[in-house]
């Protein structure tokens, strides 16, 4: 990868569509389901794996303006990666070391896209800018997907940037590439400062999805809307039982009269012997009391995903 390369280029539409595709073909193969990524452990990853035949992944000097570069050996079938021993700086501490995140990735899409199966004697200046292009554009939207980066509170650029593993730089042209600049001043939503949630009944102390008190403050970055994992009606009662699955016609009482599930999804402090606990019936995608923070009655039932999985989840994001 140049530091300097050109970018007068433009990626033809029919380019655009085949990076989407083998993009999407190497999320699939290497079951990437969680963000941020670390494309140094990802290349590493590809190359335990024997994954598109990477026999080498190191560092040492190259020549001014090269942060890193990758080598095909037509004899072997193989590839090397080679960083830039001026530039390495692992793992990411600051926006300037992440830089090189968005560098390996752009070796990823080298080798993804099979720029170096043609000789480099065989192309012309535009080829060479082209392929550098649809580089930086795989590493853009392996790193920071469309519907990733749309789910941000802007209040910091530098925080958005650090949750994402890149360089403010990087996140920047990918907003430009986007359109999505306007981002930047848009309104924030109140959201969680761990988990991004942004649901919180009328008299909440505590978030329903990871059990955080709000004293802390509902200003995260990220913003997620968390669904009812379970039916419920107007009064919190679930309309399917979430353990056998059967409706349930309300009449009275607190139990499922099939498998005696309770139909409400108290904190757990309800059925503590003392019987002076917390009593609050939670909504359907509680996890976590939001009166007093300690585990739902469903959430420890494992009626719910996990909220950490649903906050890196990534994987259904537009590229």
């Amino acid at each position: 990868m140049n530091a300097n390369a050109s970018r007068s280029a433009v990626i033809p539409p029919y380019r655009s569509e085949y990076i989407d595709l083998k993009l999407k073909e190497f999320v699939s193969m290497n079951n990437i389901r969680r963000w941020p990524l670390d494309c140094i452990k990802v290349l590493q990853g590809m190359k335990n794996r024997k994954q598109y035949s990477i026999d080498r992944i190191g560092v040492r000097d190259l020549q001014q303006g090269l942060d890193a570069v990758t080598q095909y050996n037509f004899f072997t079938e193989s590839y090397e990666v080679w960083f830039n021993n001026q530039t390495y700086r692992y793992p990411y501490k600051k926006s300037s070391h992440r830089r090189l995140n968005f560098t390996a990735a752009h070796e990823i899409g080298h080798i993804v896209l099979e720029h170096l199966l043609i000789p480099e004697r065989r192309k012309n200046c535009r080829q060479k800018r082209l392929d550098e292009l649809e580089a930086d554009e795989f590493a853009a939207r392996l790193l920071m997907p469309k519907n990733l980066i749309c789910s941000f509170n802007y209040y910091s650029l530098e925080a958005v940037a650090a949750w994402l593993n890149v360089s403010k730089t990087a996140l920047i042209h990918r907003l430009i590439r986007l359109n999505r600049l306007p981002l930047l001043s848009s309104r924030r939503l109140s959201s969680c400062t761990r988990c991004g949630n942004t649901r919180f009944s009328a008299f909440a102390r505590f978030c329903g999805v990871c059990g955080l008190s709000l004293h802390r403050g509902v200003k995260g970055i990220r913003r997620i809307y968390y669904p009812d994992e379970i039916p419920m009606d107007a009064f919190k009662r679930v309309l399917v039982c979430p353990k056998c699955n059967k409706k349930i016609h309300h009449t009275a009482g607190l139990y499922c009269p099939f498998c005696s599930t309770g139909i409400f999804n108290f904190c757990i402090d309800f059925f503590s012997s003392s019987g002076d606990g917390c009593s609050y019936a939670n909504p359907a995608y509680a996890r976590f009391c939001e009166m007093c923070g300690k585990a739902t009655d469903y959430n420890k039932k494992r009626f719910f995903y996990d909220w950490q999985e649903i906050y890196c989840n990534g994987a259904e994001n537009n590229y």
